[in-house]
């Protein structure tokens, strides 16, 4: 199961699903839009959110914490 498809179905359960940047370390959430995925780091004015394909988040991420609501 890739990380996208568990991103997917953790979706189902989660309220909050944290991610790392498997070459940087850097933390964030996510989740998934129209998909592709959304992706939060925590910026206040929002700089460095992104919207990137289910694709890319395979290759640069991995779901760290699944924390149902």
């Amino acid at each position: 199961m890739t990380e996208f498809e568990k991103l997917v179905k953790a979706e189902d359960t989660a309220h909050t699903i944290e991610i790392r940047e498997t070459k940087t370390g850097k933390c964030g959430v996510a989740n998934t839009e129209g998909g592709k995925v959304q992706v939060f780091y925590g910026a206040d004015d929002g700089s460095d959110d992104a919207t990137i394909t289910a694709a890319e988040f395979n290759k640069r991420f991995q779901i760290t914490a699944i924390l149902e609501s």
